[in-house]
């Protein structure tokens, strides 16, 4: 018997074991360890902690591999701690191409394949599963891979587990303090946060457009200045919860009133440098053009991605807002401003830090050609400085 085989009958023997004593200990939490043999259950986004189990489980039988092994720690360089997962099996198994090795980098690319149509981007992303490495203290080395612990990420993030499943080298479960991060390095595999943001946002901004809510006014001529509101500094006033979570991947959507016609305006903005803890960030970065916007106002809303996001119900909420924010009859144009911002509260998910997209903070009808130093949102999680600025044609 080989050593994959070993350690794949190994854990299903364990699994075995383990929910024989779950059964007589009613406390225990449940463990589900997949023989690489078996079919991948199909993804839902509701359950991602189990599709990440199944993933995690399945990865860590191949994982013996030394081959595998060296082709991760390669595409780990100094500071990179992610390597998209679909992408390494794929060459692994086309660098060695042993039957077991195809197969598993197949299934992988099938799963890959259904969680983004899942989550309605198969059509904006080649890849969104990944694999992440959190590394103790002291930042990256040499990695041992015989102490090199396999995570699997709770469902949800707002409240610490009393224990965090995860698995040894040799596919034996280890319960890990969820408060105090082991002193060896620990992989994760899951969702690609930071694609899942880019692809869904382009998702969300094509149906947009294709509705007319998300309409270009930039003049059409090119030696036009263009009036624009430069994200000068963002700070996020919350630290990390717990050791083990991805970062937080933000973004903004940015509502007002079309300046040509009686529709709102949407566009949702990455923030891709946005990171949990109290630090600024100075990215200068153009997020508001006022072309865009009659009334020379608009709102700001940030938002979390979380693991169970599809961008489709994103569209539909977003576009039902539009819908709700202007169904006010007799309302003045520049009243849909502040009541589209609302409509979107109320049509997006709105719970704080948990597997669904949430609400970061709000800020209200924010005027052109003003500077805003310091301004606090509405939640009090984000402090911006927003700043005029002109985009000078060549």
């Amino acid at each position: 018997m080989n050593r994959k085989n070993f350690i794949s009958t190994s854990i299903l023997f364990m699994t075995l074991t383990f929910q024989l004593h779950s059964a007589q200990n009613p406390g225990a939490a449940p463990l589900t360890a997949p023989m690489a043999s078996e079919p991948f259950q199909p993804v839902d986004l509701a359950r991602m902690e189990e599709v990440r189990r199944d993933l995690t489980l399945r990865f860590l039988v191949q994982f013996q591999d030394p081959d595998l092994r060296g082709l991760l720690a390669a595409r780990l360089g100094p500071g990179q701690a992610r390597v998209p997962l679909s992408r390494l099996v794929g060459d692994w198994a086309e660098l060695w191409p042993a039957p077991e090795h195809r197969q598993f980098a197949a299934r992988v690319q099938e799963l890959d394949l259904e969680l983004r149509r899942r989550m309605g981007i198969e059509d904006t992303s080649r890849s969104v599963l990944g694999l992440r490495v959190i590394w103790p203290k002291g930042g990256p080395g040499p990695i041992a891979w015989n102490r090199t612990l396999f995570a699997i990420a709770p469902q949800a993030r707002d409240q610490a587990p009393e224990q965090l499943e995860a698995y040894d080298s040799s596919g034996r479960p280890v319960r890990l303090d969820p408060r105090a991060a082991p002193d060896v390095p620990v992989v994760m595999i899951g969702a690609d946060r930071r694609e899942a943001v880019r692809a869904g946002l382009e998702t969300v901004n094509r149906g947009l457009r294709r509705a007319g809510f998300a309409d270009d006014h930039r003049p059409a001529a090119p030696a036009a200045p263009v009036p624009c509101a430069k994200l000068a500094a963002i700070r996020l006033a919350r630290g990390p919860v717990h050791w083990y979570e991805d970062d937080v991947e933000a973004y903004a959507l940015v509502s007002g009133i079309d300046p040509v016609a009686a529709k709102p305006n949407i566009k949702l903005v990455h923030l891709p440098y946005l990171r949990q803890g109290a630090r600024d960030y100075q990215p200068n970065q153009v997020i508001l053009f006022w072309t865009d916007f009659r009334f020379s106002a608009a709102n700001i809303q940030v938002w979390d991605h979380g693991d169970s996001t599809d961008y489709r119900n994103i569209l539909d909420a977003v576009l039902k807002a539009a819908t709700a924010a202007t169904a006010a009859a007799g309302a003045p144009l520049f009243a849909w401003i502040p009541a589209l911002a609302d409509a979107i509260l109320q049509a997006m998910p709105s719970t704080w830090w948990r597997d669904a997209d949430s609400l970061i903070d709000t800020f209200y009808t924010l005027e052109k050609d003003r500077t805003y130093q310091d301004l606090e949102g509405v939640e009090r999680n984000l402090r911006i400085t927003l700043v005029p600025w002109i985009l000078q044609p060549q």
